[in-house]
């Protein structure tokens, strides 16, 4: 009933922001019959809740004898369990079970400085369907189009490939990498083919933001535009560390990692952990999509 009315009022083209409501909370793990309860001008649509679902303010959760769901708060960065039999009311502050509390899981529910920054203010974090990460990245192109890293993408050490595609009837092509704050040349590399596989001993800096253009070699003027890009912080380095998780850890451990690598800015490192969570469960769809 619920999705014939979505159908029909998108038809008619009516408001849907008027009544939609924003989600505050993603499913991690999900053990047992848990149902998730939306209600809509009177009516209810009721489905079981699923790993990645995203749950929002006024969600009821229904979960039977035995059944256990780890949460994560959006706006906290806070992973909460909760088990059955019991129901949860999902309020803007958190998920509110009639009885008993619900419980914080582990050193990874918040509290330090990366998640701490990640949590504040309501519009902190943007999760359309659970996908955190969603930046702003520039779409700036020039004669030449840059691949990667990305324009804006943070990385996690100094040792990074920059690819680029290839320009017609040009084989080589010069990587030119700047000091974003002082203009000083870090790099000034001719390079046959479309990438370069930088090393340690470039030297670039923890914290350090560098921009980095190429230009064509082969007699041809054209040239890329310069996209930037910053190496993170030796404190997010290692509060990184802390939180990546061991071999064989829960789903939520691993999914509250590629979310806090994808929200910092480090793409190149959440895809990958993105990629080891497809290969572990590709029917999961938020997963698949990640991964490609």
């Amino acid at each position: 009933m619920f999705w014939r009315l979505f159908s029909l009022l998108l038809g008619l083209g009516l408001p849907l922001a008027a009544w939609s409501a924003e989600r505050v909370g993603v499913a991690l793990d999900v053990t047992g019959s848990v149902q998730l309860v939306s209600e809509l001008n009177g009516f209810e649509d009721e489905s079981p809740l699923q790993r990645t679902n995203g749950v929002a303010v006024g969600n009821r959760l229904k979960l039977a004898e035995g059944a256990e769901v780890v949460l994560m708060h959006l706006g906290s960065f806070k992973r909460y369990v909760l088990r059955g039999p019991n129901e949860v009311m999902v309020k803007e502050e958190g998920f509110v079970p009639k009885r008993g509390k619900a419980e914080l899981q582990g050193a990874a529910s918040g509290g330090t400085t990366v998640l701490a920054a990640l949590g504040k203010g309501r519009k902190a974090v943007n999760m359309p369907e659970v996908a955190i990460g969603v930046r702003d990245v520039s779409k700036k192109v020039g004669d030449i189009v840059l691949h990667s890293p990305q324009d804006k993408e943070r990385l996690l050490g100094a040792e990074a490939t920059f690819r680029w595609y290839a320009l017609a009837g040009n084989g080589k092509y010069r990587l030119l990498i700047k000091e974003m704050d002082s203009g000083k040349s870090v790099l000034d590399q001719v390079v046959e083919g479309e990438s370069f596989a930088l090393s340690e001993a470039v030297g670039l800096q923890a914290g350090g933001r560098y921009s980095w253009q190429v230009t064509a070699e082969d007699g041809q003027s054209a040239l890329s535009e310069p996209w930037r890009f910053e190496l993170i912080s030796a404190a997010d380095q290692a509060e990184l560390q802390r939180l990546q998780p061991a071999a064989g850890a829960a789903i939520s451990e691993q999914v509250l990692y590629a979310m806090v690598l994808e929200k910092m800015g480090v793409l190149a490192a959440a895809k990958r952990q993105w990629r080891l969570l497809h290969e572990q469960d590709p029917a999961d769809a938020l997963f698949a999509r990640k991964a490609q």
